[in-house]
């Protein structure tokens, strides 16, 4: 016992009793044990009250999106309601230009070709296993629409209508081999027959062929098609029919409205004239003065067959203007 008085650590503990002995008679001179105690409690609330306040924060940093999900989920759900309003909004408006596009090529249309009657058709399908593009579009019977009408856009002859149903239409595109339709170059005015190939489809393209031997088109020139194949067709599918002959009948002449008679058949087409059926695929020829076989002949052949069917009182100034050409 007597080595403990005389360790560091005994005087340690006697100057720490001192101190506080100190503080007591401090307290008790000054105003008594209270103010002492209170004052020492301060001290130690204070870093108490700051761990708590800084554990609060961390917790509400950290679970407080958990602790209001009630409310982060109405919020989610008012703004999943407005986005959906804004994208109906959007598809309404897309909607409403995609039918003004197709009112304005329409009436475009209509503006060029005032003698046809036309139906607004949307695509609503395409038939992914043909190699020339065919599709459906939303138009049939109960909208007007047969088989073989044509489908066009602002920008020409699409192809014709293959299969029609009661509210739907199948269409063949011109790129298809099976379709063959009419078509002028509008720089030379040489016509030809439209149609397609497998390897020229793959490449969106077709082709123009029967031209005539003497043809001016060349690469780049415009060729119209919309609205000149109906006869051209006829034409076509009756010289190829079995046992079938293409005839072509008309008047040989006609009066004016000063009662001046012309002659139907004549040396030349005026400029700019559009021809639908090209001469190589013509055969016979009526008038009320006989019939032209056409077929296979040369252009001079030709002429002079047409001649003879002419109305008698041309025959003579049409065959000087044949010699004329001749020479």
């Amino acid at each position: 016992m007597k080595e403990f008085f005389k360790t560091g650590r005994f005087r340690v503990l006697l100057v720490v009793g001192c101190l506080l002995f100190s503080f007591l008679l401090r307290s008790i001179y000054t105003g008594g044990l209270m103010p002492l105690l209170s004052s020492a409690g301060g001290m130690l609330m204070v870093p108490l009250n700051s761990m708590s306040a800084a554990a609060g924060a961390a917790i509400q940093n950290r679970f407080g999106p958990f602790l209001s999900s009630g409310e982060v989920h109405r919020e989610n759900q008012a703004l999943r309601e407005e986005i959906q309003r804004l994208e109906e909004q959007l598809i309404d408006y897309e909607t409403v230009k995609m039918e003004n596009e197709q009112f304005r090529e329409l009436l475009e249309i209509k503006e060029r070709n005032s003698d046809l009657i036309f139906e607004p058709a949307t695509v609503v399908g395409r038939t992914p296993d043909d190699w020339f593009g065919s599709f459906t579009i939303d138009v049939g019977t109960y909208h007007g629409v047969s088989l073989r009408c044509p489908v066009i856009t602002s920008d020409g002859l699409v192809g014709i209508v293959s299969e029609v149903g009661r509210g739907y239409s199948k269409v063949q595109t011109i790129l298809d081999a099976s379709v063959s339709i009419g078509g002028v170059d509008i720089h030379t005015l040489d016509t030809g027959i439209i149609t397609g190939t497998i390897p020229l489809a793959q490449e969106g393209s077709c082709k123009l062929g029967f031209l005539p031997r003497e043809s001016g088109v060349t690469p780049g020139d415009t060729i119209v098609t919309s609205g000149t194949g109906g006869p051209l067709e006829w034409v076509i599918g009756s010289q190829w029919s079995r046992g079938g002959k293409s005839i072509l009948a008309l008047r040989s002449s006609y009066r004016d409205k000063a009662g001046v008679l012309h002659s139907k058949i004549v040396p030349q087409l005026p400029l700019g004239s559009v021809v639908t059926t090209p001469r190589t695929c013509v055969q016979y020829v009526v008038t009320e003065y006989g019939v032209a076989d056409l077929k296979h002949k040369s252009v001079l052949e030709r002429a002079r067959a047409l001649i003879a069917i002419a109305h008698p009182d041309f025959r003579e100034e049409l065959s000087r203007n044949l010699a004329g050409t001749l020479l």
